[in-house]
């Protein structure tokens, strides 16, 4: 876990090779994989359904490898708005580095812990191939989280790396595990059925936030408009996925490339467990805890973890939400703001 935070921690100091692709008053969004999962896809729905150009705004997506590729890349200014996740955010944040949080649809922890039918709880992962990228890496990271949670020493399994894509490794039976999102989860269980989640992140992890837009300070004060417009539009769509299916199922379709059927029952899964905020999930509890978390476990350091408002800029969310009405329907715990 240590390596990608330690990463993290530096970069608010750090530049990036980039090339400089954000227009003077577009906006230009670092996504953190390529092709997206479903958890990722509101603003592409944004996109596809003109909601963007209705509050004025013109926005362009830009995939990069990896979460923390896109903070670097926000904070270099090589991209506008960055899909980050939350600790990276907030370390970056207690090293002072200048960028806030203006809107957290994904508040939860939205992936699982995916294994083969050899293993039927968290107890069995002892002497397991536990699938991984690499050292520090997103699966790294859970999948210690699932041992600490079974109290197994990862002494006691052996670390697999293998391929960026989980899927043909599990399916293989190269490993025992995968840390996986729902919609490859649905898709890996099409060609070997025996595969269950004995982990879900967001139960085992009720209260570490997930995935932030973040932006730096100099893009609030030269872009303030268009990021209210962004935020509008990205709440407006986060709706759609609880209200619209028939309209945002074939925009998913078309971006993740899954199969209609399964990425059907993946969204339905994903609607059932509200995992997207739709209001502006800028709550203060996951991110306190997250902050506290990063600093029991030596990320952040002692007595540093940064305050809520050196996180978070509420200001275009509660702008947005003023204008569209509260949200009603289903939202996540802790998460609104």
């Amino acid at each position: 876990m240590k390596s990608i935070i330690t990463c993290a921690a530096t970069l608010a100091a750090a530049l990036c090779t980039l090339p400089a692709i954000a227009a003077a008053q577009d906006l230009t969004v670092g996504m953190p994989t390529t092709p997206p999962n479903i958890v990722h896809t509101p603003v592409l729905i944004a996109q596809d359904l003109g909601l963007f150009k209705k509050y004025g705004v013109t926005v362009k997506t830009v995939a990069l490898e990896d979460g923390v590729k896109v903070y670097r890349a926000m904070l270099a200014g090589n991209i506008d708005i960055g899909m980050s996740p939350g600790a990276v955010t907030i370390i970056g944040a207690s090293k002072s580095a200048p960028a806030k949080i203006i809107l957290v649809n994904t508040p939860k922890f939205e992936a699982s812990m995916v294994v083969r039918d050899n293993i039927k709880t968290i107890d069995d992962l002892k002497g397991k191939r536990i699938g991984i990228q690499q050292p520090g890496g997103f699966a790294d990271i859970n999948s210690r989280a699932v041992l600490r949670a079974a109290k197994i020493d990862p002494k006691d399994v052996n670390f697999i790396s293998i391929a960026t894509d989980d899927v043909p490794a599990l399916v293989a039976d190269q490993v025992d595990t995968a840390i996986l999102h729902v919609d490859q989860e649905m898709f890996a269980k099409t060609k070997v059925p025996g595969l269950h989640a004995i982990a879900r992140m967001w139960e085992l992890q009720p209260k570490t936030l997930y995935l932030v837009d973040a932006v730096t300070d100099k893009t609030i004060k030269e872009k303030a408009a268009a990021l209210k417009a962004y935020v509008k539009a990205h709440i407006e769509a986060t709706r759609m996925i609880y209200t619209d299916e028939a309209k945002v199922l074939p925009i998913i379709v078309k971006y993740t490339g899954l199969p209609p059927d399964i990425a059907k029952q993946a969204l339905d899964y994903m609607i059932k467990e509200c995992i997207w905020d739709a209001n502006s999930g800028l709550g203060a509890e996951r991110i306190t805890f997250t902050g506290d978390l990063m600093e029991r476990v030596g990320n952040i350091d002692k007595g540093k973890a940064p305050k809520y408002e050196d996180v978070i800029d509420a200001s275009f969310a509660k702008d947005a939400i003023s204008e569209l009405g509260e949200w009603k329907g289903p939202i996540c715990p802790s998460a609104a703001m």
